[in-house]
């Protein structure tokens, strides 16, 4: 009986095809030391950058081959071939989204304090929103995008706002 462990979000950045490759059977050779092996079906590749010269769908290495793909999520957070950033911050409004509509039943309560539904907006669907906001670059439709939702949630907790008498 033989037992097949596999390694997860290990990533390999290279310049070049060639060293790519070399990276990847020192990975292999290292991971088959300690019992583990590289998921092909799991394994994906993506050219990042202007220079995309390698256009093959394919990557081979030894007795692996993997295919390639314009977008992946990296522990996380979405990397695409651009790098754009707007695309992962609207993946991570969709995510928000999905937080904020499981609690939308606590934050339209009537018996529970707005002090406490703010505390669950920071804690519970704030968090989903920000993950890896460190290395974002926001461009000014971004800054909309997430002023947007978290009016959204605002408007949720504390009403509407009348400005001005009749």
């Amino acid at each position: 009986m033989q037992i097949l462990a596999y390694a997860d979000d290990v990533d390999i950045i290279s310049r070049t095809p060639k060293s790519l490759q070399e990276a990847t059977i020192a990975l292999d050779r290292a991971a088959r030391r300690m019992g583990l092996e590289i998921n092909q079906a799991k394994t994906k590749y993506l050219i990042c950058g202007t220079k995309k010269k390698y256009v093959e769908n394919i990557f081979k290495v030894k007795h692996m081959t993997f295919k390639r793909v314009n977008t992946f999520v990296y522990l996380g957070t979405l990397i695409t071939t651009d790098n754009n950033t707007s695309a992962e911050i609207n993946n991570r409004i969709t995510l928000a989204n999905r937080s904020y509509f499981g609690l939308v039943n606590k934050l339209k309560a009537k018996n529970i304090n707005r002090k406490y539904k703010v505390i669950i907006y920071k804690t519970l669907i704030k968090p989903v929103l920000m993950y890896g906001a460190e290395t974002w670059v926001l461009s000014k439709a971004d800054e909309l995008h997430l002023g947007v939702f978290e009016r959204k949630i605002l408007r949720r907790i504390y009403g509407p706002i009348c400005e001005g008498a009749i």
